[in-house]
């Protein structure tokens, strides 16, 4: 009897330990589609990223990425492996992807980063990309930060649309008029900012004076 429990024992502290483990390797699975009823070129090459959007006003980290040159159309499923002991509860990920031509000419691109893997974000996700107007390329991702009464959030904004990162969720919110700065709602949630200031309306409260934070995370 002594001997079971003994071994009981030691199974159980494995199993701890194994639970522990940090690292170990990771995926994160989806797929890459567009809305336009536009042939996917022949010579087209699909590029998804995992990365790290924690740094404020400061471009995306690239933790993982995958480069595919479909043989059809899409939807064009992927697969990112990328190393567990690189995730952080505490920080935020996020896919982005890109369609190309083969000189590299941007065609169609995510607006705005898919959180994943925090704040209650998937392991899977499918990116629904806009069509790039002109073959301009677009930026990376710039995540901002804002401090107001008792509440820190960060946000990624483009002319479209406003993507909030709150404590524990992301929030997707569309452009919609303001007589001036930059206004995003969803219908519950209204973001709006001008300069160095900006206003969050969620949950049904109010945070006015939030201020702009330019200091970056450690």
């Amino acid at each position: 009897m002594a001997s079971q429990r003994l071994r009981l024992l030691s199974w159980l502290v494995l199993a701890l330990a194994a639970c522990a483990t940090p690292g170990g390797p990771g995926q994160v699975t989806g797929s890459v589609t567009y809305r336009e009823r536009i042939a996917l070129p022949p010579d087209a090459v699909v590029r998804v990223m995992l990365l790290d959007v924690s740094l404020l006003d400061m471009p995306a980290r690239v933790l993982a990425e995958h480069e595919i040159r479909p043989s059809g159309q899409v939807p064009v499923p992927f697969t990112l492996d990328y190393d567990r002991g690189e995730i952080e509860p505490a920080r935020h990920y996020a896919l982005r992807a890109t369609i190309s031509d083969a000189g590299g000419r941007p065609l169609w691109t995510t607006a705005t980063a898919q959180p994943v893997l925090t704040d209650g974000g998937p392991d899977a996700a499918q990116l629904v990309l806009e069509r790039v107007r002109g073959g301009a390329a677009r930026t990376g991702p710039r995540v901002l930060a804002y401090v107001c009464d008792g509440l820190e959030f960060r946000v990624e904004v483009t002319p479209e649309r406003a993507l909030l990162f709150l404590p524990g969720r992301s929030l997707a919110l569309t452009a919609v008029p303001a007589a001036s700065g930059a206004k995003y709602a969803d219908g519950t949630t209204t973001f709006w900012s001008k300069a160095d200031e900006a206003m969050l309306t969620v949950d049904g409260a109010e945070h006015t004076g939030c201020k702009l934070e330019r200091r970056p995370l450690p």
